[in-house]
C-alpha cells in the first residue's frame, strides 16, 4: 500500500504554463492637412474674467464652471500631473470660454493672462485670471 501511495505522488506534480506572444506598441499618428483661415479684428479687444476657490489648496469650492476646451498656452502638451495639479489650468479655460462667449469670436488671437493668486490663509486659495486678445473669426477651413 506504501508503495502504491509513493507510485500515485509521483505520477502526479506542479505545472506551470506560460502562454506569450510577442507584441509590440501600436503607434497611431492622425496627420490633418488643414489650413484654417482667419479675420482677425485688432481694433477691438476681447477680456474675459474667472476666478476660483479651493479648500486646502486642492478642492474646488467656488468659481466658474464652464470652460473652454482645446485651449492650449503653448505648443508643447502639458504633463498629466501638473494639469491634474494644477489650479490655473482650470481657471484660464473658463476666462478663455468667458471672453469667446461674450464677443461670438471663434478664437481668441494672442491671447495675454493675468493671474493673480491669494495665498494668505493655509486652509484656501484664490485664483483670478483675466484673459485679453483679439477677436478671430474663422472665414474658411482649406485642404492643404
Amino acid at each position: 500500500m506504501k508503495k502504491i501511495f509513493i507510485i500515485f505522488l509521483l505520477s502526479f506534480g506542479c505545472t506551470s504554463i506560460k502562454k506569450s506572444h510577442l507584441n509590440s506598441s501600436v503607434e497611431i499618428s492622425v496627420k490633418s492637412d488643414l489650413k484654417a483661415v482667419i479675420e482677425v479684428d485688432t481694433s477691438k479687444k476681447l477680456i474675459g474674467y474667472a476666478s476660483g476657490v479651493y479648500l486646502f489648496h486642492l478642492f474646488k469650492i467656488s468659481g466658474d464652471d464652464r470652460f473652454g476646451d482645446g485651449v492650449s498656452y503653448n505648443q508643447k502638451e502639458t504633463p498629466f500631473f501638473e494639469r491634474l495639479f494644477s489650479l490655473t489650468h482650470s481657471v484660464k479655460s473658463a476666462a478663455a470660454y468667458n471672453a469667446i462667449r461674450t464677443s461670438r469670436a471663434d478664437v481668441i488671437m494672442s491671447p495675454q493672462y493675468v493671474i493673480e493668486t491669494n495665498n494668505w490663509n493655509p486652509l484656501y486659495k484664490q485664483v483670478k485670471v483675466k484673459v485679453t486678445g483679439f477677436p478671430g473669426k474663422i472665414v474658411s477651413i482649406k485642404n492643404l
